[in-house]
């Protein structure tokens, strides 16, 4: 957020130097190398040798000389704030995603980059650097929300994109001979428009030459195709690639490839998404849907606990947080109740280890059977401000509790019937209001 990129050396653990030049927050940064030294990823890292590509908030993507220390490129083509950038496995593709429907793609000579490094970054060949980054073009996007996360696939063949609004949309990239089929359609396409116009009597000659040199460009929608899309439960703010899956050979043999997306809920999905073998189209394969595979969500709480307690024989602890009270075995640390409750602030175990009490901050003492896993009453202790504090008596006949209302409430155990006739109606737990100090 303080607009600097620090580059670290993990070895010794220090930061060597600052990069200065963004307005804004950054928010997407990565390592890239020239061919020369593309080679060793240590030798990257331990050398300061190559580049840093950065995106920041204030609509700039800048590309950094770690030798020179110094921004030598800065794209200025980008209307918002840019969210995130990707680098191809092969450093040939930067792709960048800002809050329009668009994901725009360009091109990294590295040829530039080494003539660059060579030179010592002075004379000529510095400005040759101005042109190492090149648009390539624009791919659009399924979603309407804004880019939080672009990633590729350690194959350099998928390219994942993180929406804000619950999706991950999969690009695929067109292998070589799929894009001169391409082409050769375009072109057709545009031949047969021109015929047709000379057949009207009219006359583009001029414009006809400049189309047909258009149509025989390859851009980044040629390249990069919209593959599959992944809906997920909740609002993701993370994903990954299996590292495993790197080699295009073993992708295919597997049938499909797997991502991982970490929801703001605090679970983790992983997605299986087919792929087509190797050698075959998308169409010739006839690929299914991704499907979930497995998932993390019941491990812990989907916000922050606010509340701990320790039954008296250290067995059980019991956390409360908004919406969800979970009890924990101390020994295992495995979940064996999770209800449902208030914004909880405090809790208690009763005497006896089988009731739990929570203090809420809309005011409420709620009251749980553990064994039973149910809500056996609520108290409006505190007539709608917060309860703070929740205590046992000494006793143990009783318990106290403290609020927002300024008033420390003093309340006694009371064991009742739910059915009064009934003789064999089970007894339960409930709490009566003896003493109100303010």
């Amino acid at each position: 957020r303080d607009t600097d990129i620090i580059l670290w050396d993990v070895v010794g653990e220090v930061g060597l130097y600052r990069l200065r030049g963004h307005k804004d927050e950054i928010t997407g940064i990565a390592f890239v190398a020239g061919s020369t030294v593309a080679g060793a990823a240590s030798a990257l890292h331990a050398s300061s040798a190559g580049y840093i590509v950065s995106s920041s908030k204030d609509t700039l993507v800048k590309l950094w000389d770690l030798r020179g220390q110094h921004c030598v490129q800065t794209l200025v083509t980008h209307r918002s704030e840019v969210w995130g950038l990707a680098v191809s496995p092969d450093g040939r593709l930067l792709v960048t995603g800002t809050s329009d429907m668009n994901l725009h793609v360009w091109t990294l000579d590295m040829a530039k980059l080494d003539s660059v490094s060579n030179d010592d970054g002075k004379g000529e060949a510095s400005a040759k650097s101005w042109e190492a980054i090149t648009e390539y073009g624009s791919i659009q996007r399924a979603s309407r929300d804004r880019v939080v996360e672009l990633r590729f696939h350690p194959s350099g063949l998928y390219l994942a994109c993180l929406s804000a609004d619950k999706q991950v949309e999969v690009f695929r990239s067109r292998q070589h001979a799929e894009i001169k089929k391409k082409m050769a359609r375009r072109q057709k396409r545009h031949r047969e428009k021109r015929g047709k116009d000379k057949a009207d009597g009219s006359d583009h000659d001029d414009s006809g030459d400049e189309d047909e040199a258009e149509s025989a460009a390859i851009t980044a929608a040629d390249e990069l195709t919209s593959f599959k899309v992944i809906r997920t439960s909740g609002k993701p703010v993370s994903l990954d690639f299996n590292p495993a899956e790197a080699d295009a050979t073993a992708l295919g043999r597997q049938g499909g490839m797997h991502i991982l997306v970490a929801q703001n809920n605090n679970a983790l999905h992983m997605w299986s998404v087919p792929v087509p073998p190797p050698g075959k189209t998308t169409k010739q394969a006839n690929l299914g849907e991704p499907s979930l595979v497995s998932s993390v969500e019941m491990l812990g709480h989907r916000s922050e606990p606010r509340a701990l307690a320790m039954s008296s024989d250290n067995e059980l602890v019991a956390s409360a947080a908004n919406k969800s009270l979970r009890v924990w075995n101390a020994q295992t640390g495995s979940c064996v109740r999770t209800l449902e409750c208030g914004t909880a602030i405090c809790a208690a175990f009763l005497p006896g280890d089988q009731y739990i009490v929570v203090g809420t901050k809309e005011g409420n003492l709620e009251l749980y059977d553990i064994p039973a896993a149910t809500l056996v009453e609520t108290f409006d202790a505190h007539e709608g401000a917060a309860c703070w504090a929740i205590d046992v008596r000494p006793d143990r006949k009783g318990l106290v509790s403290g609020g927002a209302d300024k008033c420390v409430k003093f309340w006694d155990f009371e064991l009742v019937r739910d059915d009064p006739s009934g003789a064999v109606s089970r007894r339960r737990m409930t709490l009566e209001h003896v003493k109100t100090l303010k």
